[in-house]
């Protein structure tokens, strides 16, 4: 039987949490009693079919039941994730069939690369660029950078079904106390683009993003 929950609420309970963490979207899935608990029986009775093929094979196949099992219960989940982050998004999950009952369910973007947070370009304007730089920017790690160790964070911004990795470095400068941050563009199956500065960083953004409504394509 699917989830009672709608599009709408499982909206209204992940919005505002991945543009801030998506660990804390993800740790507020596991909260929530109705996973919570399908997770603990589903995830247990998969690894004990698992019993009569304790291979690779046997934990495949019984990844792939766990999921559509999933999808059959938690449709509008899965539609509102796949909303809120423009197609980029789904869920996941983390099965550990050998302790079941430490399975998780998380939001998942499809990419090689960790994603701290996940932003949305507002409109395809250099504000809004800015913006969404300001986002990921935001959930740079608390403390001070070590030397040649920066404190680093990944985000994801989304517009128009396409996604764009942004890593910001926030480095130890030469004067003591001092810091300055460099920016990191991932785009899929490109080259990434190093070093840029915040301004840089929002306007590049912008032209792999909405490549028509940049500056530089009027």
């Amino acid at each position: 039987m699917p989830s009672s929950r709608s599009k709408e609420d499982w909206t209204a309970l992940l919005d505002p949490l991945l543009s801030d963490s998506v660990q804390s979207a993800n740790e507020r899935l596991m909260q929530t009693e109705e996973i919570r608990q399908w997770l603990r029986q589903a995830s247990t009775e998969a690894a004990e079919g698992m019993s009569q093929r304790p291979d690779m094979r046997g934990e495949m196949r019984g990844y792939g039941q766990l999921k559509a099992a999933f999808e059959e219960r938690f449709p509008s989940l899965l539609n509102a994730v796949e909303e809120l982050t423009g197609g980029c998004g789904t869920i996941d999950l983390d099965w550990t069939p050998m302790n079941p009952t430490m399975s998780r369910v998380e939001v998942d973007f499809h990419r090689e690369l960790a994603v701290d947070v996940f932003t949305r370009l507002a409109a395809p304007s250099p504000e809004a660029a800015q913006a969404a730089l300001h986002t990921v920017e935001e959930a740079l790690p608390d403390g001070t950078p070590f030397p040649n160790r920066p404190n680093t964070v990944t985000g994801l911004v989304g517009h128009d079904g396409s996604c764009l990795g942004v890593r910001v470095r926030e480095h130890l400068g030469n004067e003591q106390g001092s810091r300055y941050r460099t920016v990191t563009l991932l785009p899929e199956a490109q080259n990434d683009v190093e070093n840029l500065s915040t301004e840089e960083a929002a306007s590049r953004l912008l032209q792999l993003l909405a490549p028509d409504d940049s500056p530089s394509a009027v």
